[in-house]
């Protein structure tokens, strides 16, 4: 009796109406391990049981020497498997591997790169009649089916880019699982190792992190960290038992978290594990060489102040740091609304350059350290949000020019007593954190300076705006050393602080000590009539810009300029206050968003930099959406985002003179990038400010009329009801073009018949903390009837919506309310100025959204 004989027998043996998809599974894969073993040798068909339906694993896998060849999933007798083509389940193995088997017994489906083939070995009711036998050509089909099945093998990935997108599309789908167990241990009680790994980040690194943040960057850790095992590996194979001894001993962390894998063998973590020996079987089928030469820095250039790229992708080229676009290219395909809310971009290299140059010029010049940055003595430098590492990266670069290059008689020691002893980068972020640690241990390899034995980067997995006293614990005991150590940096005085910190709005960033930290901006310093100064309270009522993180970030770096104290716990429980020492001589030297410039919420900060800082440069990069250069030609952002930026220099150095001094740069982005590569701190035709009271502004001032303008009325005394206009953080559905089409709108979000699921599909709906899509859903139903109103979308830009917290989060009604269906007006004028021409009011006749100026087009006013 041939395999097809006894397959079918075995499946005869229970009735069909009694049988279940699991009924068979074991001739099944019985069939399938003796065609793998009649196509190729070493190919294992393994069968994968879930823990619950349509999740984890397909139910078989086929592997071969640590690599996964595709999967087979089976159905019950009778399902419609065209039906199953169709579900989410498959969708998601799909993604994974272009070779995958779909059956119900009888019919066979081969998905491969090529498309669907079919193939029936017999009909249910065939197995009915004792008296049918196997037709040969059918058993002919079959067999060529899975054969060639069975000889597909896994695509090698050599290129940064492929892997980057291979190790995304896995990391969602394991953020995924680990989430749902972080939550079921939660929910019953069951705190395994997992939980406990959650509750050290919480508690050590960021004291906001929540059970999703963490399976979020668990997730990307384990990817990246499996990497980097297999970069270390040579020619074994990575499996979960041995990946640890493959991280190296500088990166102490990443192996102690990898050691979590071990835990993988339990029966809990059966749905997480299949997903890992997804991303086992990338790692360990890549063509290393390649990836090797594809990461390396030997191909690298200094950046060049000649630099003339015709397009941006030659430039990018250019300056290649292969690291950025790796990780760029990941998140892209893990998650691309991820980047935006956690304010996380990648600086562009010339922009990186100019900042370093800039530092380094005037450690010489300034401050008489003649070999600037180099110098191992005297000079310490923090990145206080080193992200993936750009900005270190371009230090090392630059001590390496200044000292003669990575192969001069000094380079060696100056890696060993300066970049790994005084060169220092926080992230609490694990996957960047990672990266960073990768990238910058390449780099030094790839100038022939390995990392040695015992050696590490002063790379820490720490939130910089939160003081922790370091805990002892058993479970990971590497991150009570990295946040001691971290403590100790930020205890220390550091001569140099410098980075791109993130823009947030929502800052999740809201411990009590940078929180304070921050209120002194809420108030300025004002001189009495008898010479003393005190506090005077600014009476912001909506102060929340403040709370960004940028502001934060720069704040922390101020205070560890000048010194500062915070509240600690000591070994018998009682708090202790602590004082960290500031510095005599400083430098700040940072990206951010340009906003704090000129905004008047942002006067208490300027102020109280100019009372900290000798000297303050602010080369304003502009690029905010909408607006124009001054002559008219297109303005573009150095990032991809939507609020302008500007770099920030800032000089604690008792004797000099003190002052504030501005520069511009408008045009086009590659048009920036070249100033920024051409240009140094001495070449940027600056231009001394006057920042006075009340407004201590960062922007240019025509002060000849000064008097006669604060002899007139203030809007806000003129109009005491004032707020922003209405926010949606949802236009594409709170907002439309039609009466009839926002109509439709609401009918659907009012539908029993149409899921939340269903819904949010539709629209790219996601509740949020202001505003629930159940909520909504339940209260639209309530309604007896929508009332649609026409409101200001932008200026000559009117939409049609429903007013009111049905689909906005801040409709804004305790001012709108006196204009929507009334004959009214609003005034709309920003407080901002910071482009060159006045135009900064407009009229509405209906309600407005929240606009900026910078969403007016140039001259309205003229043509209005």
């Amino acid at each position: 009796m041939d395999i097809f004989d006894q397959y079918v027998a075995a499946l005869r043996k229970t009735p069909i109406d009694e049988k279940t998809e699991h009924t068979d599974r074991a001739a099944l894969q019985a069939l399938l391990q003796w065609m793998a073993d009649q196509t190729s040798t070493g190919i294992h068909v393994q069968h994968e049981p879930k823990r619950v339906a349509e999740k984890g694993a397909p139910d078989f896998k086929v592997t071969r020497g640590g690599l996964i060849l595709g999967y087979a999933e089976n159905k019950a007798i009778g399902e419609n498997l065209d039906k199953a083509l169709k579900s989410e389940q498959i969708t998601r193995y799909r993604a994974l591997s272009p070779n995958i088997i779909v059956t119900d017994y009888l019919h066979f489906i081969w998905i491969s790169k090529q498309g669907m083939q079919r193939e029936t070995l017999c009909h249910a009711t065939d197995l009915e009649s004792p008296r049918y036998r196997l037709h040969a050509d059918r058993v002919a089909a079959v067999t060529k089916l899975l054969r060639a099945f069975f000889s597909t093998a896994p695509d090698g990935i050599g290129r940064a880019q492929q892997l980057a997108l291979a190790l995304a599309l896995r990391s969602r789908l394991l953020r995924d699982y680990l989430g749902e167990e972080l939550l079921r241990q939660q929910r019953q009680h069951k705190e395994g190792r997992l939980y406990g790994l959650f509750q050290i980040f919480r508690d050590q690194i960021f004291h906001e992190l929540t059970l999703k943040e963490f399976a979020d960057a668990f997730a990307q850790m384990l990817a990246y960290g499996l990497f980097l095992a297999r970069l270390n590996s040579g020619t074994r194979t990575v499996t979960l038992q041995n990946a640890r001894e493959f991280v190296p001993g500088s990166f102490r962390l990443i192996r102690e978290l990898v050691d979590f894998l071990g835990e993988l063998e339990k029966d809990e973590y059966r749905d997480i594990r299949w997903v890992v020996e997804e991303v086992l079987s990338i790692v360990n089928g890549l063509d290393l060489p390649a990836i090797h030469a594809d990461l390396s820095f030997r191909q690298r250039r200094a950046i060049s102040r000649r630099l003339r790229a015709s397009s941006e992708e030659e430039h990018r080229l250019f300056e290649r740091d292969p690291f950025i676009y790796f990780y760029e290219d990941y998140l892209k395909a893990y998650d691309p609304t991820m980047r935006k809310g956690r304010g996380v971009y990648y600086t562009p290299p010339p922009v990186v350059n100019f900042i370093v140059r800039a530092i380094d010029d005037i450690l010489k010049s300034n401050f008489g350290i003649v070999d600037g940055l180099a110098d191992h003595r005297r000079v310490t430098v923090l990145d206080f949000a080193c992200g993936t590492g750009t900005f270190l990266l371009e230090l090392f670069q630059r001590i390496f020019d200044n000292v003669g290059g990575s192969d001069s008689g000094r380079a060696d020691l100056v890696v060993r007593e300066h970049l790994l002893k005084n060169l220092y980068g926080f992230e609490y972020l694990i996957a960047p954190y990672t990266i960073a640690h990768l990238k910058l241990s390449q780099y030094l390899r790839d100038l022939s300076h390995p990392l040695r034995d015992g050696e590490r980067l002063q790379v820490f997995l720490t939130n910089t705006l939160e003081p922790v006293e370091p805990q002892r614990n058993l479970l990971l005991p590497a991150i009570s050393e990295e946040v001691e150590a971290a403590q100790a940096v930020k205890e220390q005085p550091i001569l140099v602080i410098t980075g791109n910190p993130p823009y947030s709005g929502h800052s999740k960033n809201k411990g009590r000590w940078i929180t304070s930290a921050v209120a002194e901006y809420r108030s300025t310093w004002e001189k009495s009539e008898a010479g003393l100064e005190a506090r005077k309270p600014l009476g912001e009522r909506n102060p929340k810009w403040l709370q960004d993180d940028y502001v934060k970030f720069m704040r922390f770096a101020q205070m560890k300029m000048d010194g500062f104290s915070f509240r600690t716990t000591g070994p018998d429980g009682k708090a202790i206050e602590q004082a960290v020492q500031g510095v005599e001589n400083g430098i700040v030297g940072v990206i951010t968003n340009h906003r704090w410039l000129d905004n008047p919420t942002f006067r208490g900060m300027r102020q109280s930099l100019m009372r900290s800082f000798n000297q303050i440069y602010v080369l304003d990069l502009h690029g905010a959406v909408h607006v124009a250069a001054p002559d008219g030609s297109k303005d573009e952002n150095v990032f991809d985002i939507k609020q302008g930026v500007a770099i920030s220099l800032l000089v604690k150095q008792p004797g000099l003179e003190h002052g504030v001094w501005r520069g511009d740069l408008w045009g086009k982005r590659l048009e920036k990038y070249q100033a920024a590569a051409d240009g140094t701190v001495g070449s940027v035709r600056w231009e001394q400010l006057d920042p006075v009271t009340p407004f201590y502004l960062f922007a240019r001032q025509d002060r000849s009329r000064r008097e006669e303008y604060q002899r007139g009325w203030r809007l806000r005394d003129l109009f005491p009801v004032n707020a922003l206009g209405f926010q949606t953080h949802r236009d594409a559905f709170a907002l439309s073009f039609s009466e009839s089409e926002m109509a439709k709108k609401l009918r659907d979000l009012s539908d029993v018949h149409i899921s939340d699921e269903e819904l949010s599909r539709r629209y790219g709906l996601r509740s949020n903390r202001d505003w629930s899509l159940p909520n909504s859903r339940s209260a639209a139903r309530d309604l007896p009837e929508f009332h649609l109103q026409e409101v200001a979308y932008r200026p000559f830009d009117d939409r049609w919506c429903e007013f009111s917290d049905l689909t906005m989060d801040y409709p804004r009604r305790e001012l709108l309310d006196h204009v929507a269906g009334r004959s009214n007006l609003t005034l709309l004028a920003p407080r901002g100025l910071s482009t060159p021409d006045w135009q900064h009011a407009f009229v509405a006749a209906t309600p407005a959204r929240s606009w900026t100026h910078n969403l007016w087009p140039r001259g309205v006013l003229r043509r209005w």
